[in-house]
């Protein structure tokens, strides 16, 4: 689009009102949802949706997008999930632009695992976008005193200079840091800058061209990309009660290198528990997680909604048995539903070398013992109060100031 096309639009207002319009149209996702009761809290928790939603595209399209002056933020977060960002995850963003060279530098810090990709072009653009950089824990140098430093650019750094390096695509207009803990006490998030080569302080005034392109950006986040995380996600709710885990080859276009998903959804009542049994691959990484309807993470710092390899307990068989239920079941393994009867839930295999399917079934909520071994580790109210307050503690830690 021309430029006295951009300012035309910016001084006739249609800018603004095709933003609101783009929202409208995400509401379309709630409001217009015949599966859900229009008076239930899943119909309820889609008005949050779509409030969280627009602040994660705003912060993407519109507050981290230049590539001159990039700094990293969060672009998921707590406070406005999306496409069941995983509780164990850090999840930093910045721009870049193909043709320049950045570097990103600082403490590594402890992260179970620790992974930058880059994508082309900006992943506002999702689903039309591709990962076309990585650069994974097992492949980054890191000093003896914790620090580390990765240059990207379209050519390989001096041979004399040796360094952690991605090569950028000339489409390439994004990069993401991606920290994933399984201690969440211990375990310390990096401390990472990220800065472009050669830019020159201060920076010129923003054009308002520039502007307007922002926004069109946000405009395409609500309606592709939100269109396509809701399709993803009804795809998986045809068959409630399953989770099916793919192939990392299904969605390495634009997924965590080397995970593989499990996507599936959850319906039982509130005197209802579901069993999810399976036996964990061999692996670096895994968990299971609840999420609401719309790909949100359940409130993972105050409830118990999210298990990782670190934290759960697996019998004595090598089985992971996990109780899902709005009642505290009394055991160590139980994935909080918070009250509501359809959610959706993700697991994660990372690097596994296999990747199980796992079996649930629904149970009434007072026949659980029934199902579970005689060694199961339980767990009294008390202690489960004490490590959710841990658990709160862990993520201000890993998530606050």
């Amino acid at each position: 689009m021309k430029i006295e096309n951009k300012l035309e639009r910016l001084r006739n207002g249609d800018i603004f009102e095709d933003l609101i319009q783009a929202w409208k149209r995400l509401g379309r996702l709630v409001y217009n949802d015949a599966a859900t009761d229009p008076e239930s809290l899943e119909r309820a928790t889609g008005l949050l949706y779509m409030t969280h939603y627009l602040t994660a595209g705003a912060t993407l399209a519109m507050e981290l997008n230049d590539p001159d002056y990039p700094y990293f933020d969060r672009w998921a977060d707590r406070s406005y999930s999306w496409g069941i960002d995983s509780p164990d995850g850090l999840y930093s963003f910045a721009c870049i632009r193909g043709d320049s060279t950045y570097r990103i530098f600082g403490k590594r810090g402890t992260a179970h695992q620790f992974d930058i990709e880059v994508h082309s072009p900006h992943f506002a653009n999702a689903p039309n976008y591709l990962r076309t950089g990585n650069l994974g824990f097992v492949d980054i140098d890191t000093e003896p005193d914790g620090s580390v430093e990765i240059v990207l650019s379209p050519e390989p750094p001096p041979e004399d200079k040796k360094c952690n390096w991605i090569r950028l695509a000339p489409d390439a207009e994004s990069v993401c840091v991606r920290q994933f803990f399984y201690d969440w006490e211990n375990e310390q998030k990096a401390e990472l800058s990220i800065e472009k080569i050669d830019a020159k302080y201060p920076p010129p005034p923003e054009k308002p061209e520039v502007i307007v392109d922002k926004a069109e950006l946000l405009i395409k986040w609500l309606d592709e990309a939100g269109t396509f995380w809701d399709e993803v996600i009804r795809t998986f709710m045809k068959e409630p009660n399953t989770v099916t885990f793919l192939n990392p080859k299904e969605s390495d276009w634009g997924g965590h290198g080397g995970l593989s998903y499990g996507m599936g959804s959850i319906e039982i009542g509130q005197n209802e528990a579901a069993l999810l049994e399976v036996k964990p691959p061999d692996c670096h990484f895994w968990g299971f997680q609840l999420g609401s309807i719309y790909w949100e993470s359940m409130d993972w710092w105050r409830r118990q909604s999210s298990l990782n390899g670190f934290q759960a307990k697996c019998d004595s068989d090598g089985v992971f048995r996990c109780v899902i239920s709005s009642q505290d079941p009394g055991v160590h393994n139980w994935l909080d539903t918070a009250g509501y009867s359809q959610l959706t839930i993700m697991g994660r295999w990372l690097h596994a070398r296999d990747f199980p399917q796992p079996q649930i079934k629904v149970i009434p909520f007072e026949e659980i013992d029934k199902y579970l071994p005689e060694n199961t580790q339980r767990i009294s109210l008390d202690e489960r109060s004490e490590i959710i307050r841990r658990r709160n503690l862990s993520v201000q830690k890993i998530l606050g100031l």
